[in-house]
C-alpha cells in the first residue's frame, strides 16, 4: 500500500477514522485472529471507544496504564490468552516474575500493578509483558540476558532464538496488517475488519 494512499485516507477521515486506522496499524494481527494480544498507545478515553467498537467481537480492550496525556492499552483475545497461560514455559516465566495465579483476570491485574510501578519509576520494566504479547519465552529471556542487545533480528520483537520461525510469524503479521489497512481504507469499520 502506498504512502500516498494512506496519507489521502488520513486527510479525508475524522477522528474516529484515524483512531480505527491507528488500531489497525498497531493491532491488526489480534484483530485478524493470528495473535493473542497487542499493546497500543492512545489518547485519554480511546479505550472506551475501542472497547465499544469491538464489544461484539472476541477482542477485549483494557487500559494497562493511564495518565492525563496517554493510555497504554492491552487488546487481547480472552480464550486464547487463557490457553496461552496454561503453557508450562509461560507459567514458569510468570512464576519467576512473582505471579501466583494464572487466570487472565488475575494476571492482568498484577501486570497492571507492575506496569504502574514501572511508569512511576518505582519498579523495573515488567518483562512478562513480552510473554503475554506471545513473544517466545526464549526471546524474552534472551532480551533480559542481553539487556536488549545482540538480537539476531528485530521486527515485532527482538529475536534471540529460532530466527526462521520468527520470520514466518512476522510475515503472517505483515499480511494481517496489510489486509486490515486495505479494508479500513476501503471504508470498513473496526468492527467489520475484526475476525470474530
Amino acid at each position: 500500500m502506498s504512502v500516498e494512499t494512506i496519507l489521502s485516507f488520513l486527510q479525508s477521515c475524522g477522528p474516529e477514522g484515524k483512531l480505527g486506522f491507528q488500531v489497525a496499524v498497531q493491532c491488526a494481527p489480534v484483530l485478524k485472529g493470528v495473535k493473542i494480544s497487542n499493546l497500543m498507545t492512545g489518547k485519554p478515553g480511546d479505550w472506551r471507544y475501542i472497547r465499544e467498537k469491538l464489544k461484539q467481537s472476541r477482542v477485549i480492550c483494557v487500559p494497562l496504564y493511564q495518565d492525563g496525556e496517554k493510555e497504554v492499552l492491552f487488546l487481547y483475545r480472552y480464550e486464547r490468552l487463557e490457553e496461552h497461560l496454561q503453557r508450562g514455559k509461560v507459567r514458569r516465566f510468570l512464576g519467576d516474575c512473582g505471579y501466583e495465579k494464572y487466570e487472565v483476570t488475575a494476571v492482568l491485574k498484577q501486570l497492571r500493578k507492575r506496569y504502574l510501578q514501572y511508569a512511576g519509576a518505582e519498579g523495573d520494566f515488567p518483562h512478562e509483558l513480552g510473554v503475554l504479547l506471545e513473544y517466545p519465552v526464549e526471546d524474552v529471556e534472551g532480551f533480559i540476558a542481553n539487556h536488549g542487545q545482540n538480537s539476531l533480528t528485530t521486527r515485532y520483537w527482538k529475536v534471540y532464538h529460532n530466527q526462521q520461525e520468527a520470520e514466518r510469524i512476522f510475515r503472517m503479521y505483515d499480511e494481517a496488517k496489510e489486509q486490515t489497512l486495505r479494508e479500513i481504507i476501503q471504508g470498513s469499520s473496526l468492527r467489520e475488519v475484526t475476525v470474530f
